[in-house]
């Protein structure tokens, strides 16, 4: 974790004197961790989360004990997250206990058994034009998967607006974006085209920075949550769901567009996993992953990023085939990661150059 000396000393110090109008040891260590990557999308899932429940974990009990210098003396980083690891299993586990039991009481008191699950939605664009970027989103997922091929031309922007049920502004404003990605070219009295090549994206537009910032974002997210939510959904799927995702992944390699796992393994995940927040939230990660796009035609020629891909794709796929859940999991969590770095490097390569 990268914290600097003085943010764990201030940590360390809060920790000492918390008052009844302070959060809890456990959430106030879970914020410092979620700031440290600079990683909006943390801190934005955490306090989605908290709002969603409504959990009062975050208020410091009376009971409560706070650590002292004598029980601080001495230990290390390591030992002082475990200490509070240990502290929060006491302080919540049976808080949580106790609610969960309330709740199976309510439903059979008040029959709520059949009653649907208030649906959980994260808002990851808060404070940012969310219409704007989904509408993005979701045409170069479409122009991607083939449904506006290269060469051709964007529908009319009348014809856009009723077919997203957005206004002709966010069509416009959309539409601009694209142009600045470099995947498409608004041409007076014809039309917006989709470009056979792509050309350069202009990382200086601040719209795309943001994009791209939030892609990057969800790359890191998902590397670090990625492996336990596959094995997961993996091992509670239908049958035929497996059998689907073990069908798509062989395809890749047949059609020579390995690149494209990570929406195979997103898609399969927000179809399929049996816990609504992970689904939630995995559909919208999905959304973001597809401002990627842009940067692996500017990165590699599609046959060489699909190269770079087919080995480890391929090696998943037999990992799959042979019932591994974790195997492939681990693998997928591999993909990711390794795709974190090299987009890193890369966009810090383009400032560079700019």
């Amino acid at each position: 974790m990268r914290w600097s000396d003085e943010d764990w000393k201030r940590f360390l110090d809060n920790m000492k004197h918390l008052s009844v109008e302070s959060v809890s040891m456990p959430a106030a260590l879970y914020i410092l961790v979620f700031k440290a990557p600079d990683n909006r999308l943390f801190l934005n899932l955490y306090w989605e989360t908290v709002r969603y429940i409504r959990f009062a974990y975050l208020m410091v009990r009376k009971d409560q004990a706070v650590l002292t210098d004598q029980e601080l003396e001495g230990l290390s980083r390591e030992e002082v997250i475990s200490l509070l690891g240990q502290t929060f299993e006491t302080l919540y586990g049976r808080i949580t206990a106790d609610l969960l039991s309330f709740i199976a009481q309510a439903q059979d008191e008040f029959d709520l058994g059949d009653m649907e699950q208030v649906p959980f939605y994260w808002n990851i664009y808060r404070k940012r034009p969310q219409m704007r970027y989904t509408l993005v989103s979701r045409i170069l997922r479409e122009i991607e998967r083939g449904d506006y091929p290269r060469g051709t031309y964007l529908p009319s922007l009348p014809c856009m607006a009723q077919r997203y049920e957005v206004s002709f502004n966010t069509v416009r404003r959309s539409l601009s974006i694209l142009d600045s990605m470099g995947i498409t070219r608004s041409l007076q009295g014809k039309g917006t085209l989709v470009l056979a090549e792509a050309e350069k994206a202009d990382l200086a537009n601040p719209e795309i920075r943001e994009g791209m910032k939030l892609y990057l974002d969800s790359l890191q997210l998902m590397t670090l949550t990625i492996k336990p939510v596959v094995q997961y959904t993996l091992e509670n799927a239908p049958a035929d769901a497996v059998e689907k995702l073990q069908y798509d992944v062989r395809q890749l390699g047949k059609n020579r567009n390995s690149y494209k796992i990570f929406e195979v393994v997103l898609t399969f995940i927000a179809e399929n996993c049996r816990l609504n927040l992970v689904k939630e939230c995995y559909n919208k990660l999905r959304e973001l992953i597809v401002w990627g796009y842009p940067i692996a035609l500017l990165r590699l020629r599609e046959r060489e990023f699909h190269m770079e891909y087919n080995d480890m794709v391929a090696q998943a796929g037999r990992y799959l085939d042979e019932g591994n859940a974790e195997a492939f999991s681990g693998s997928v969590k591999e993909f990711m990661g390794r795709e974190y770095q090299e987009v890193r490097i890369f966009l810090e390569s383009a400032d560079t150059r700019q």
